[in-house]
């Protein structure tokens, strides 16, 4: 167990990457592991009240807060997409909200594809520039270029409100039960890597507010890579044994990152995290920590239950869909988030 130390913000500026390529190997046997939704019970509080509210009404969607919601929510907490960063969610809430057909005859597209076209440029800007990375810095960055750009200055803006309410909202949340024990547990056999699509700052101070960076071995956000690049870099530069290697997460990209790695992946499945990291240490890492787990009954179980989990379609894109029915299901859990973190109902469309 060797904490690499905090990365300061000139750090991140100039050489996000430097623990990464200067990896700090004690152990043969590595573990990733996701944040939000993962270890933390945060998901639905950021979304539903930070994420969802702050966009509506800075860019001016009152009028459509129903299907925005259902697209949003989809995307981010019931889809193959859950845990994508959130420039991406925000890309795959609009395509999918543009081929909304009952949205389509309630109100005009124009104002959704003037958001679009600024969200669509700086993904696209990201794609085209390989030193960029989605996030504040590179978003900073493209505004600079673009800064006549209203949308632009709007998505900017909505990032850094985001940030700034995240120790308001999440930072004092404790993890899963099972969490804290298992993750010491682990730290006896086994490196660790947080990879999370989070801030570094916020990452840092859940970890640490929750007393458990003491037991990582270094943090990973989204100003030092995606998922998938972060697993690449250690696994280059440690030469762990894949076999040995392991992403626990709660998203698609989650499962894609290591695949794409060829390392394995254990699942928390939606509903089911206390239990799984209950079961996590006899059941997952005693087989890692022997080489044994990949083809183990446990990871075809969890695997399976984690796909059929999260759901390919939105509801949208189902035969009999009612956006007000759709979207009334889950109205009574939003009104008790938005009593719990002090939030005015009026954010909500209320029936």
């Amino acid at each position: 167990m060797s904490y690499m130390g905090d990365l300061t913000d000139n750090q991140i500026k100039e050489d996000a990457q430097q623990q990464l390529n200067n990896w700090d190997r004690k152990h043969d046997n590595v573990v990733f592991i996701d944040t939000d939704g993962c270890v933390l019970d945060n998901m639905w509080a950021k979304q539903i009240g930070v994420f969802h509210p702050l966009f509506i009404e800075m860019f001016g969607l009152k009028n459509i807060e129903l299907f925005f919601r259902i697209h949003a929510e989809f995307h981010n907490l019931w889809g193959k997409t859950r845990g994508e960063d959130r420039f991406l969610a925000i890309q795959d809430s609009l395509n999918s909200l543009l081929n909304d057909r009952e949205a389509k005859k309630v109100f005009q597209l124009d104002h959704i594809m003037r958001i679009k076209r600024s969200v669509d440029a700086y993904i696209q800007w990201i794609d085209d520039n390989d030193d960029q990375k989605l996030g504040g810095p590179s978003l900073t960055r493209f505004h600079r270029q673009n800064g006549t750009d209203y949308m632009t200055t709007i998505l900017l803006a909505w990032s850094e409100a985001v940030n700034r309410s995240f120790e308001f909202t999440t930072l004092k949340m404790p993890p899963f039960k099972h969490v804290k024990e298992t993750i010491m547990e682990i730290s006896k056999n086994a490196d660790i890597l947080v990879i999370s699509a989070t801030p570094y700052n916020d990452l840092r101070m859940w970890w640490e507010n929750a007393g458990l960076k003491q037991y990582l071995t270094s943090i990973g956000s989204k100003e030092i890579g995606t998922k998938a690049e972060m697993i690449r870099i250690v696994m280059k530069n440690a030469e762990y044994d894949p076999n040995h290697s392991i992403m626990i997460g709660d998203g698609g990209k989650d499962k894609t990152s290591a695949y794409d790695n060829s390392i394995l992946f254990l699942g928390t499945v939606p509903g089911k995290e206390e239990q799984i990291w209950k079961e996590s240490i006899n059941n997952v890492f005693n087989s890692l920590f022997n080489g044994v787990y990949k083809g183990s009954e446990y990871e075809k179980n969890n695997i399976e239950e984690f796909d059929n989990t999260l759901k390919e379609k939105g509801p949208w894109e189902l035969p009999g869909y009612d956006p007000k029915k759709e979207y009334l299901k889950l109205q009574n859990n939003r009104i008790a988030t938005y009593k719990e973190l002090g939030l005015p109902l009026d954010g909500l469309f209320l029936y």
